[in-house]
């Protein structure tokens, strides 16, 4: 069953990756994310079943009661199930495969310089591995002994805001496959503005925590090694949106993905390159079924609630797409991680309501984003914050609570973030 799951999300990559020049293929990629929510079902956990059950019934039972009120559906529609999401998810992790996982720089830095730069190579490894990040820096900073809370608390707000502008996320994939157009130059630089700001009051909050123990704090060391790959993405990414704009971007980072790597095995073996790609595609993407069955599910439900919701007559007390109400779409997707939803939902959720008002699309991707990371950081069912009360004993209610302060200072830094947004937009 893995080696079927494995050749129906390697389809998926390819029908993304030829859907560029073959519009068509589309159609195909999302015919095979089909086939990965339902083969998904019977290998994913019993609670992650469930969610998914829910969202393909509550998608389904949607698109019957529009079909019901006489929406016309075209069949296209149908397939638009968040193949570019998927394909651009699974892509990315062959990345794993030439990104650096040791602390390749001796630590001489201690102290507050130290934790800086904990959260840079943090940050700067979560960008393009995504939780992979965390395992790595968090397994160093454990060593032989647990992983101190304070230490926890500055992985999760260094990893989660890197949600806030890298392509290489979901949360810009989700988010400009229900929006699409977006400027991601503009998104990149707000966003990684204003990634900058929080980190670095976010700090000020980690440094209480340590106390008098920070001054002999050491952390993880930074390389040039762990930053290039970073860089030469985004630069890639963007130059190529910037020659070809009318490419969804999930597309471009699923190609400048695939791309970088096969370059970065030819450079360091290229007898070796194929092999080892072929067997992250065997073994390792089947790995990521929990999530691809989760994000295949919640493009169900966005379909469903596409056709259903413009049937709705809701009158939103605004005018258009405001700053406001992109700050509010902020707040409503963190509601939703606090009491449990999944972002790649919550964004389906929020984009279906506020279409009717026309929203820019940069706009609307920078929120989407700014809730989902800030989402993750504070949720207490979220992924990473499982991630670190299972691997490391955190205690996941007090993580919750202390993120608290994270989430004050992102509302508060996302408003003059959505402003500078919109004049650039």
């Amino acid at each position: 069953m893995t080696l079927l799951y494995a050749l129906l999300i390697s389809g998926v990559i390819l029908a993304v990756g030829v859907s560029v020049v073959v519009p068509a293929a589309s159609v195909v990629a999302g015919a095979l994310t089909l086939g990965c929510a339902v083969v998904g079902l019977l290998l994913v956990g019993r609670t992650q079943r469930l969610i998914s059950i829910l969202l393909i019934a509550v998608g389904v039972a949607s698109l019957g009661v529009g079909v019901g009120l006489g929406a016309s559906v075209d069949v296209v529609d149908l397939f638009a199930v968040n193949q570019d999401l998927v394909g651009m998810l699974t892509a990315v992790s062959f990345l794993r495969l030439i990104t650096p996982t040791g602390s390749l720089a001796r630590p001489r830095l201690r102290g507050r310089w130290a934790l800086l730069r904990t959260a840079v190579a943090t940050h700067a490894l979560g960008s393009v591995i995504n939780i992979g990040a965390i395992g790595i820096v968090g397994d160093h900073l454990r060593g032989t002994s647990r992983l101190r809370f304070a230490d926890a608390v500055l992985l999760s707000r260094s990893f989660t805001t890197a949600a806030y502008w890298s392509p290489f996320w979901a949360a810009t994939a989700a988010a400009t496959t229900l929006v699409p157009g977006a400027n991601t130059l503009v998104v990149v630089l707000v966003g990684l503005g204003l990634a900058v700001v929080v980190t670095c009051v976010s700090l000020l909050d980690v440094m209480r925590l340590w106390g008098s123990e920070l001054a002999d704090y050491s952390g993880y060391a930074l390389s040039w090694a762990i930053v290039r790959i970073p860089l030469a993405l985004v630069a890639l990414v963007v130059t190529a949106h910037g020659v070809f704009p009318r490419v969804p971007v999930p597309r471009i980072v699923l190609l400048a993905g695939l791309g970088v790597t096969l370059a970065g095995l030819l450079l360091q073996d290229w007898r070796t390159a194929l092999r080892r790609g072929a067997r992250h595609a065997r073994h390792d993407l089947p790995t990521l079924r929990g999530e691809v069955t989760l994000f295949a599910s919640a493009g169900i439900l966005a379909v469903g609630l596409r056709v259903l919701f413009p049937l709705i007559a809701v009158d939103l007390p605004f005018d258009g797409f405001t700053v406001l109400v992109a700050w509010l779409a902020i707040m409503v997707m963190v509601l939703f991680a606090l009491v449990g939803v999944h972002p790649v939902v919550s964004v389906a959720v929020v984009a279906a309501i506020v279409l009717p008002l026309d929203p820019d699309p940069t706009l609307f991707v920078l929120a989407a984003c700014i809730g989902w990371g800030t989402g993750t950081a504070v949720g207490p069912l979220s992924g990473l914050t499982m991630f670190l009360g299972s691997r490391y004993g955190i205690d996941t209610l007090a993580l919750t609570r202390r993120n608290l302060v994270y989430l004050a200072i992102v509302l508060a830094a996302a408003w003059p973030a959505l402003l500078w947004c919109a004049a650039l937009a």
